[in-house]
């Protein structure tokens, strides 16, 4: 008999409510229907129905924050004590996770609770050489980088043809001759013969692998920290640093008189002060002391630190084209040969033909090259005594120094190749890096 209007309120009150759901659902009714707070058994219970992003935290105190959040308290020190200072903690993990790479700080503290920033990474100097030089077996040997005929690179044509021209004929001797006159009880010969290709072998080599005494770039010099080491070793200052500012612009207009009064001139692509017999070569891009020419034909500068491997090598390559050419020649015409080729070529119907008259050409060209060479060696010795060098004598530059130039000192090598550099170091912010040679080898068409 009552009305909708007193069942409402009855719904609304507390009381109602409780009526209805019975006690023991709302674990908070007394005896005598007046409804109480939750229990703790019964809030914890409901806790865990809400959603993770709505659980209540509780929060006493600064430092029960900063313990949730995983902050140290040297961090919240940092934090709240100005506000230019930032804390160097990366917030929401803890901080003993030193394995998460993401939250790593950038800085640490003096305590040494954060990792540091790793440095840049550096790489050996002979990898990262800013010039046309190659560096092979480890930066022990470097040679010209220059690509002679355009089909790989670091590929010189005229030092495969070197090679070729010394260990053709040098084969024939040791698989035909050295065998025969070793039967016929002859030893001196073949063994002078083996003597002389091992001299005239490690000569090219030597002078084709070494430093021909190359003066390091500024970059180099000042990547490398080795301008006091550098200045003991030439008697001078390279970078001038007195007169001519860090990054060496301007150098030729303020080099120091007393060095251009003795003949040092200011090279403008390494800029560096070089020495009077110095000269940069434009095919390995280097300063070199001593410069008497690029030889391409042993694919490296020729200078101080190889010319004595060089007048080494074609002295010795004169006496092997003399002690090798007549005596295979003569073995080539001897008639036990002559007999074997006849047979040799009637049992292959002269398939063989074009072979024998290839060979025939090929030495031909041989004994040509023997004949330059002698008159590149008598070209040498009057240079040697003389004192001049290749350049000065076609330039008609006087030597100021009166150095000889075959029995100086050699010096030591001016640059470490396995020195630890940035890569960024040896980069000239006015100038883009040069691109790389174009070989026949590449792609046509290909896109970048």
């Amino acid at each position: 008999g009552r009305g909708p209007s007193a069942r409402r309120a009855d719904l609304g009150s507390p009381v109602g409510r409780g009526g209805q759901g019975g006690g023991r659902r709302t674990g908070g009714m007394r005896g005598d229907g007046v409804t109480g707070g939750p229990s703790d058994h019964a809030m914890e219970e409901l806790s865990w129905l809400k959603e993770p992003e709505e659980r209540e935290v509780e929060l006493g105190s600064d430092d029960d924050f900063g313990a949730r959040l995983g902050i140290g308290a040297g961090a919240r020190a940092a934090a709240g004590g100005g506000d230019s200072e930032v804390a160097k903690t990366v917030l929401g993990k803890g901080a003993e996770d030193i394995h998460d790479l993401e939250l790593q700080p950038l800085g640490g503290d003096k305590g040494g609770s954060a990792r540091e920033v790793s440095t840049r990474p550096k790489k050996r100097l002979y990898d990262v050489w800013p010039s046309r030089n190659k560096f092979f077996c480890g930066g022990t040997m470097m040679t010209g980088g220059e690509t002679e005929m355009g089909i790989t690179p670091n590929c010189s044509v005229p030092n495969l043809c070197v090679w070729t021209c010394i260990l053709a004929p040098c084969s024939l001797y040791f698989i035909w001759v050295f065998p025969h006159l070793w039967k016929q009880g002859c030893y001196a010969m073949p063994l002078a013969t083996l003597a002389v290709f091992l001299m005239a072998s490690g000569f090219l080599l030597a002078t084709c692998c070494s430093d021909p005494g190359i003066i390091p770039r500024r970059e180099v010099i000042i990547a490398t920290k080795s301008g006091d080491t550098l200045e003991t070793s030439l008697g001078y200052d390279a970078l001038a640093k007195g007169t001519v500012p860090l990054d060496g612009k301007g150098g030729g207009r303020n080099l120091p008189v007393e060095l251009s009064s003795r003949g040092y001139r200011w090279c403008r692509t390494c800029r560096i002060v070089r020495p009077p017999r110095a000269s940069h070569c434009p095919d390995c891009d280097n300063c070199v002391l001593r410069y008497d020419h690029h030889c391409p034909f042993v694919n490296n500068c020729v200078g101080q630190r190889n010319y004595h491997f060089f007048f080494g090598f074609v002295t010795s390559v004169l006496c092997l084209a003399i002690m090798v050419l007549p005596v295979l020649f003569w073995f080539l015409n001897s008639d036990n040969f002559e007999l074997a080729v006849d047979g040799l070529m009637h049992v292959s119907s002269g398939v063989l033909q074009p072979v024998f008259y290839a060979l025939i050409l090929c030495g031909g060209l041989i004994g040509v090259a023997a004949l330059l060479s002698s008159v590149l060696w008598f070209y040498h010795v009057f240079l040697i005594a003389t004192k001049r060098t290749t350049k000065e004598f076609r330039r008609n530059i006087s030597n100021i120094a009166e150095e000889p130039t075959l029995c100086a000192a050699r010096g030591p090598r001016l640059f470490d190749p396995w020195a630890l550099v940035d890569p960024r170091d040896l980069i000239r912010p006015d100038e883009a890096p040069p691109p790389p040679p174009p070989n026949l080898c590449q792609c046509w068409g290909e896109d970048d």
